[in-house]
């Protein structure tokens, strides 16, 4: 197995991260709680207003992302950059849809959807990471230079680090502004991996 197929294997393990990871944990508190015919309330809610699941799957998406990107020749990096920008938004797509399902399964599929819909936002996390990744999908547009990536990469793990910080810190004050603020860190990090590959390496071609 050559270091590109490596990669791309890495890579599709690491998107299961944002689905198996909540799954595991849902059922580990399930079990605590006790099983029963429809997944608790408290349990979904549990699951997606838990900052280090939403870190986890964040930091999960990027890594797989730049690892794709950085694997493929650079000839194709354009062309490789665009295809994970629509896989992106389909994941946003499907974890919206699976975080709606699951949402109505947690009210025994009620045909009154406001609960359903008020745990939807009371989660958060089940809005905010579909929106985070259709954001991503559109900053990762323009072709990474690994240079830059390289260079912007201590000041990016430091504001994925922050994020929980943010979260539990602030969060515990006001709540809007703790998402708020981890989201922002987020896109910060995501913009630190990418918005420098339209300047120039300083490194120009012998002629």
């Amino acid at each position: 197995m050559n270091r590109k197929e490596m990669y791309e294997d890495v890579s599709s393990l690491l998107l299961l991260v944002p689905f198996f990871a909540p799954a595991i944990y849902a059922l580990y508190l399930w079990a605590v709680g006790g099983f029963s015919y429809y997944l608790p309330e408290q349990v979904f809610l549990g699951v997606t207003r838990n900052p280090d699941l939403f870190l986890l799957g964040t930091l999960a998406i990027i890594l797989s992302t730049v690892m794709e990107v950085s694997s493929e020749e650079r000839a194709r990096r354009s062309e490789r950059v665009l295809l994970l920008s629509k896989r992106l938004q389909k994941l946003a797509a499907a974890s919206l849809v699976l975080a709606i399902i699951t949402a109505w399964y947690a009210n025994g599929f009620s045909p009154d959807l406001s609960r359903t819909g008020a745990d939807l936002f009371t989660g958060r996390y089940t809005i905010v990471f579909p929106a985070l990744l259709v954001l991503l999908s559109f900053l990762i547009v323009t072709p990474i230079n690994l240079r830059s990536l390289a260079q912007a990469k201590t000041v990016a793990i430091i504001l994925l680090l922050a994020v929980p910080v943010v979260i539990n810190e602030v969060g515990k004050r006001n709540t809007l502004l703790g998402l708020g603020g981890s989201l922002i860190l987020t896109i910060l990090a995501a913009v630190m991996l990418s918005w420098q590959s339209d300047k120039p390496s300083g490194l120009s071609p012998a002629r």
